[in-house]
C-alpha cells in the first residue's frame, strides 16, 4: 500500500482491539494506532490529524469510527479511503445517559460501567464472543477511568453529521456486526449509501467489534477492499 493504515479504537479500547486483525492482513499494509483523548469530537479530530502522517487510509471503531468520520470531514484531501465499524453520524440518542456513564466512570463506579459495557460488547454465542468481552473490560482498566470518562464525554457531545455525508468522496467501506446492540448493522447501509463511493459488510454471528470478534475475516475483507480500491490512487 501506498498509505499507511491509521487505527482509532472504540471506547475504552487501546492495540489491542486490532491485534489479531492486524496479523492477518497483507503484510504490504502498514498500521498504526492514535488513541484520542479528549471530552469533544473536534479535540479528538485534531489529535488523530496531528499524528497522523500526510495522507493515510482510516479505520475506526465505535468512538474511533466517529471520530475516523470527523477527520475525512475536516481533512479530505488527506484521506484516501474510510472503514467503519460500529459508528453512526447521528447526534446521540440520549445525552444525559452518555453524561451520566462519564459521571459513574469518575465517582468510583467504573468497574460496574466496564462490566455492564462488557455484557454486551460482543455476541457471546460467537467464536469468540467471552474472548472479545474480556478483552474490552481488560482494554478499558488498563486506559483507566478518566480517560474513558473524557472519551465518553466526546461521544455524549457529538452533534449531528449526517447531512454532510455526502462529502466524504474517498472511498468508505462500513464493517458491522449483524449483533451489535450499540449501532444497528443498518447503519452501515445508510452510510454507504451516503457517502458518495461507499459499500457495506455485515457480519454474521458478530457483536460490536468485528476486528477482535471475527479478525481473519474482517482483514480478508479489508485487504481485498483496499486492493481493488489502492488502484483508484495510482
Amino acid at each position: 500500500m501506498t498509505a499507511p493504515l491509521i487505527q482509532i479504537p472504540a471506547l475504552g479500547c487501546d492495540e489491542g482491539l486490532y491485534a489479531p486483525f492486524n496479523a492477518a492482513l497483507p503484510e504490504s499494509i502498514s498500521t498504526q494506532i492514535i488513541i484520542p483523548i479528549a471530552d469533544r469530537m473536534a479535540a479528538c479530530t485534531g489529535q488523530v490529524l496531528v499524528q497522523a502522517p500526510e495522507t493515510f487510509i482510516l479505520m475506526g471503531t465505535s468512538f474511533g469510527g466517529r471520530v475516523a468520520m470527523e477527520v475525512a470531514l475536516s481533512a479530505p484531501a488527506r484521506v484516501k479511503a474510510l472503514i467503519i465499524s460500529g459508528a453512526g453520524p447521528g447526534p446521540v440518542a440520549d445525552p444525559a445517559a452518555g453524561l451520566k456513564r462519564s459521571s459513574r466512570a469518575r465517582g468510583g463506579e467504573f468497574e460496574a460501567v466496564v462490566q455492564e459495557m462488557g455484557n454486551i460488547i460482543s455476541h457471546l454465542p460467537g467464536p469468540r464472543g467471552h474472548e472479545a468481552m474480556d478483552a474490552f473490560r481488560a482494554m478499558s482498566r488498563k486506559l483507566g477511568a478518566e480517560n474513558f470518562a473524557l472519551q465518553s464525554d466526546a461521544l455524549a457531545h457529538r452533534t449531528d453529521i449526517s447531512p454532510r455525508l455526502s462529502e466524504i468522496r474517498c472511498p468508505v467501506l462500513c464493517l458491522w456486526g449483524d449483533h451489535d446492540q450499540f449501532s444497528p448493522p443498518d447503519t452501515a447501509k445508510k452510510i454507504a449509501t451516503a457517502v458518495f463511493n461507499g459499500s457495506a459488510v455485515v457480519l454474521k454471528h458478530c457483536g460490536h467489534l468485528p476486528m477482535l470478534e471475527y479478525p481473519e475475516e474482517a482483514a480478508k475483507v479489508v485487504g481485498d477492499w483496499l486492493q481493488v480500491q489502492s488502484h483508484t490512487w495510482r
